[in-house]
């Protein structure tokens, strides 16, 4: 009897099971990558964020509208004040030759910085110059105040009487005054008041500009006799629509000419 070579058996069964392995690992790997390649859809329940957002406010009794709810911002109850005629915005004077500018910017070269609010009526004007850009009238009048406050700003006021309505100008920061004006003395749209500058509660280098419509310093007018009532007069003027020197001839963003 012929002999049988274990070996060569031994080679062939190692060889039919790596091959069932293989097989094995082939068929798994086309079956998940199957199974990757059906399209299939998430379930999912629409949510509002916006009615998320109003969960705490809202409740099953309330049947106010949800988008109104959120975006209903908190109105504070205005302040009741006398209604007062604003000044028509006529910023020429009639002349034989040809119409003149009534109301001038306060500086030659400027730029916005702030603009006027409730609490912040006026507005604030920054110059490349510095404190040496010089501050004029914003019209022709008479000089009211000369003064520092209690936080150290130097401040003029220059009252002006304008198609017989009353106004008080008021220059607030200056780091210096003018070497020649004092109270009384008349002034020109050409004058100077004084220099740009930080002094008092500020910033940085610029010219707080308030214009309203009454004469600071008279003990005649009620609106606005003392410091006391000018500030409380300007918060009324603002929230009558009265934004200062802006409602009385149109104030640039930026300029480089009065």
């Amino acid at each position: 009897m012929k002999e049988v070579d274990t070996s060569i058996i031994k080679n062939k069964c190692i060889i039919s099971i790596s091959l069932l392995f293989l097989v094995a690992a082939v068929t798994l790997f086309v079956t998940e990558n199957i199974k990757k390649q059906i399209p299939y859809e998430i379930a999912y329940e629409y949510v509002n964020i916006k009615d998320m957002a109003t969960a705490k406010v809202a409740t099953k009794k309330d049947d106010t509208n949800i988008l109104t709810t959120l975006t209903t911002k908190k109105r504070t109850t205005p302040i009741p004040v006398e209604q007062i005629e604003l000044p028509v915005r006529n910023n020429t004077l009639p002349t034989l030759e040809s119409p003149k500018p009534i109301w001038y910017l306060p500086v030659e070269n400027g730029v916005i910085t702030q603009y006027p609010s409730y609490s912040h009526a006026a507005l604030d004007i920054t110059s490349y110059r510095g404190s040496d850009e010089v501050i004029h009238p914003v019209a022709n009048g008479t000089i009211s105040g000369i003064y520092t406050d209690g936080a150290g700003a130097k401040i003029v006021t220059i009252h002006h009487l304008i198609d017989g309505v009353n106004y008080t100008s008021q220059y607030v920061h200056l780091s210096s005054y003018a070497p020649d004006i004092y109270v009384g003395k008349p002034v020109t749209i050409n004058d100077s008041i004084g220099q740009m500058g930080t002094t008092g509660y500020s910033t940085g280098i610029h010219l707080h500009i308030a214009v309203l419509d009454c004469t600071l310093f008279d003990p005649n007018d009620n609106k606005c006799s003392n410091l006391g009532g000018f500030f409380r007069y300007a918060s009324e003027r603002y929230s009558q629509g009265f934004y200062g020197l802006g409602s009385l001839m149109n104030v640039p963003y930026s300029w480089n000419s009065r």
